[in-house]
């Protein structure tokens, strides 16, 4: 069994015993989504953060949907969840560590501009978490 899904258990059980609900319920979910994978929940960290990273992209599209049909409070509530959620995931590395990443990730793989694939595979690899979006934004920026 997995650092990761043992933190959770523990954190799980505190959270149950401080009668905390809001990250009893996002522990619930995120506990959830890991045993849906696997049953037992024996998975490597490193699959455990993928599934985690994925929700809190699930939750970051419910923050902006929120908004974007004006319900605040919905919003609100997936921004207290997220910020849960974002205690287990790795450090998000800033626009300046990104590039730096790609632009790395450029002159290792010596892409040109018809394999942003392999850049972008790159670095996914180096740093499991990054969002993709950025590296993607970086990547075609940086071998126009």
């Amino acid at each position: 069994m997995g650092e990761m899904f043992s933190k959770i258990n523990s954190d799980l059980q505190k959270a149950l015993k401080e009668k905390n609900g809001m990250r009893l319920s996002v522990l619930r979910m995120m506990k959830s989504k890991i045993l849906y994978v696997n049953a037992r929940g024996d998975l490597p960290d490193a699959e455990i953060l993928k599934i985690l990273a994925k929700y809190g992209k699930e939750l970051k599209e419910i923050i902006e949907e929120s908004k974007k049909v004006n319900r605040p409070e919905s919003a609100a509530q997936a921004e207290k969840e997220l910020a849960i959620v974002s205690e287990y995931l790795p450090k998000q590395l800033s626009d300046d560590e990104v590039k730096a990443a790609v632009q790395a990730a450029i002159s290792e793989t010596g892409a040109s501009a018809k394999e942003m694939g392999k850049v972008i595979k790159a670095v996914m690899a180096k740093f499991p978490g990054v969002d993709g979006g950025k590296v993607n934004l970086f990547v075609r920026e940086l071998l126009k």
